[in-house]
């Protein structure tokens, strides 16, 4: 696994500072005195409820402590999207509020940003980011073996993960559901492109110790993937105690209920990875693409390794003459699930560059017809004063 998005080692959080142990880093310190007002302080989001929010905070070197916060109005006012506001994982600039909750009164920037597009948008005819979990530096996709094992699921989470710049993990976990480990560990690898791979069983421990070696103290990592996945139970195991509820799955088809109901970030006391944030997020049955095609590219290496070949450089791969992509479709070297899940995604991809595009256009004919409406008003009470 390369570290490209792994804070370099001079920006890693420093241990002992009770604030850095949540992740204040030299890059936050620095962002947070151009951005502060008196009287506030570095606070880091740790859960959000429907708009509520609870925080830590504290000035560099002295305690930490936990309260309720709300956003700002200011902090709402002119936001182009709800992506904008605070999200689990932010640093903010924070001033507390004696017998009232604290306010969040301006964000950091965030190093990253795990995003997918807004649930419920069926007919695609608006696009809006969600931020599952912002500032992680390692994402933890958690995909259960057995019946609920879904590789083009799996895709997803990858793309996503390479949008936002984030290294992954796949974590496998329910290996005593596997019934041929070492294939479900081939298919894996051919799904996860580069990613490294766990093979885990809570209950018995197979696998968490190599795991938690790769979860470093300071660091954030987001744990996502679907209901009954087993990520709270993974988390449990983790921080050697139980921070997570934990339902059982349907025996019928092996998927469980949604235990987590919201974002929030746990720092590990304790366990073989004592020491690691971890921010847990409710199973995501709906996982709507958001990224673009290069994004999507770098998630099928054997894909794009294969379209060097091909004797057009614009060749789109469904039909042209002389493409490597369907030479491999057809001989067997390229996978068929792979292809498909490749041109779902890019599919998707597609679509939203050209909605983004026309949002874009629309955006600036409103406001060059704003210009001229006011031009002809400024033109009229000219004629007027004559």
């Amino acid at each position: 696994m390369s570290d490209s998005s792994i804070p370099a080692a001079d920006d890693r959080p420093r241990s002992g500072d009770a604030l850095c142990d949540f992740g204040f880093s030299a890059f936050f310190s620095e962002a947070f005195e151009l951005v502060k007002g008196e009287g506030e302080e570095p606070a880091r989001v740790v859960e959000e409820r429907r708009g509520r929010y609870r925080v830590v905070l504290g000035s560099p070197g002295g305690p930490i402590a936990e309260e309720d916060a709300i956003a700002s109005g200011k902090l709402g006012r002119g936001l182009a999207s709800a992506s904008q506001m605070p999200a689990v994982g932010d640093w903010a600039a924070v001033r507390r509020s004696p017998g009232g909750p604290a306010t969040i009164r301006a964000l950091l920037p965030r190093r990253t940003a795990y995003l997918r597009k807004a649930p419920g948008d069926v007919e695609h005819d608006r696009i809006d980011a969600q931020v599952v979990a912002a500032n992680v530096d390692l994402a933890l996709i958690v995909a259960a073996a057995g019946r609920d094992w879904k590789p083009r699921r799996v895709e997803r989470y990858v793309a996503l993960a390479r949008a936002a710049s984030v290294e992954c993990v796949l974590a496998i976990t329910k290996a005593d559901l596997a019934e041929d480990a070492s294939t479900l560990l081939a298919e894996a690898a051919g799904v996860a492109s580069g990613a490294r791979i766990a093979l885990l069983c809570a209950p018995s421990g197979l696998g968490l110790p190599e795991l938690a070696a790769l979860l470093r103290p300071g660091l954030t990592i987001a744990l996502l993937g679907s209901s009954g996945a087993g990520k709270s139970t993974l988390l449990n195991a983790l921080a050697g105690e139980e921070l997570a509820r934990t339902n059982e799955v349907r025996e019928d088809d092996q998927r469980g209920r949604h235990t987590t109901t919201h974002r929030q970030l746990y720092r590990l006391a304790s366990g073989p990875a004592a020491g690691a944030l971890v921010i847990d997020t409710p199973g995501m049955r709906e996982l709507q693409l958001l990224a673009d095609g290069e994004a999507v590219s770098s998630a099928f290496p054997e894909i794009e390794a294969l379209a060097e070949r091909c004797r057009f450089r614009d060749c789109g791969h469904s039909g042209e003459p002389g493409c490597a992509v369907l030479a491999a479709l057809d001989s067997g070297e390229l996978d068929e699930g792979r292809y498909e899940g490749w041109r779902k995604l890019m599919k998707e991809a597609s679509y939203l560059r050209t909605k983004e595009d026309h949002s874009a256009k629309e955006a600036e004919r409103r406001r060059w017809k704003t210009i001229a409406m006011s031009q002809r008003s400024f033109a009229k009470k000219g004629k007027g004063a004559r």
